[in-house]
């Protein structure tokens, strides 16, 4: 077509028109259909995850053979040698049976030469199991016992760093202990793996929801404690009223500035001028703080702060508007400035 002067566009062009026109079903590969056969255990024991892993202990790589439970994440047994042939996976697979004798899984695995030679194929068949070979090229089919190969190198061989063959035993046997019984699997639950086995996640899993309901209900009952407690008014302890704009009114700017020890720099009629108070300025010639004593307000340049005597009051004492002028009226000695608490009073301001 581009050269019979048709059309000119690159093969990219061509091949996206064509497969948005739905023209090239032919080219495109048959789905596959791995993974889509394999269904998972519903009890312990009915399968067995086998592979054989390479371990690189002190420069030296030794075998190891592990046996995983299916359905619990339980390692059944594991064995590590210097070699691992045919007869060494028979070893331990027989041990394995001696620690179940009347289990009869079915036994998973690679498709490694010790898996699919004919004395491994009779030797099941004498066992009464049954064998399954995964995918060529295809782990994720055996991917749990690849996933506890990875958990044991990652948490227990690479960080402790076993230096002979019995010391790299020593390890593995702690640790697989540790995974059956006190590791918490996320596969299974977030239970371990013999709790799985022994058939008590059913018994775990009605504790923790009782536990969860439990706690919903003592969280509840403490917010409703806790509200009955603010909206409750206590009898013993009635508070003061305080009449803020008699306050207001009698209350003198400079006798505030009197009691901080406010010295002004330059003064302007009404209009005082100085170091402030509040934020502590250290200047000698700081006049930053600017105080009109007739509309008896303050205000400074420098920290932002503004208001009338009895916010000056508050801020420098850091105090609430309703304890400085407490404290204002005892020092100042207003009158008429609190009253006692009265019904209505108390009901308006609890």
């Amino acid at each position: 077509m581009l050269d019979a002067d048709l059309v000119a566009c690159s093969p990219s062009t061509v091949y996206r028109v064509l497969r948005r026109a739905g023209l090239l079903a032919g080219q495109s590969p048959r789905p596959t259909k791995k993974g889509t056969g394999f269904h998972q255990p519903l009890a312990a024991h009915q399968h067995w995850h086998v592979d054989i892993c390479y371990l690189n202990i002190a420069g030296t790589f030794y075998f190891q053979c592990s046996v995983l439970d299916g359905f619990s994440r339980f390692v059944v047994h594991w064995e590590i040698r210097e070699k691992m042939e045919g007869s060494d996976v028979e070893t331990t697979l027989r041990r394995a049976r001696e620690e179940f004798p009347d289990a009869l899984p079915r036994v998973i695995t690679d498709n490694g030469l010790q898996f699919i030679a004919r004395d491994f194929k009779e030797f099941i068949r004498i066992a009464g199991m049954t064998h399954a070979k995964t995918s060529p090229y295809y782990p994720q089919s055996n991917g749990k016992i690849e996933r506890w190969h990875k958990t044991l190198k990652s948490e227990s061989i690479r960080p402790r760093v076993p230096l002979s063959l019995e010391d790299a035993r020593r390890i593995v046997g702690g640790y697989v202990e540790h995974y059956n019984t006190r590791r918490l699997n996320s596969a299974v639950g977030y239970i371990t793996p013999a709790d799985m086995l022994a058939g008590r996640q059913q018994q775990i899993f009605d504790e923790r929801i009782r536990k969860l309901a439990a706690a919903r209900e003592l969280r509840a009952q403490r917010r409703a404690d806790a509200q009955a407690k603010l909206t409750s008014v206590p009898q013993s302890t009635p508070c003061r009223t305080v009449d803020f704009a008699a306050i207001r009114c009698h209350l003198q700017i400079k006798d505030v500035l009197k009691l901080l020890g406010f010295q002004p720099r330059t003064a302007s009629g009404t209009q005082l001028r100085g170091a402030c108070p509040l934020h502590g300025s250290t200047r000698g010639t700081a006049r930053c703080f600017s105080v009109n004593t007739d509309k008896r307000t303050f205000h400074c340049f420098k920290c932002g702060c503004h208001g009338n005597a009895l916010d000056l009051w508050a801020k420098a004492q850091r105090l609430t508007p309703y304890d400085a002028a407490l404290d204002l009226c005892q020092r100042l000695e207003l009158p008429g400035t609190i009253s006692a608490p009265t019904p209505e009073t108390e009901k308006r301001n609890p």
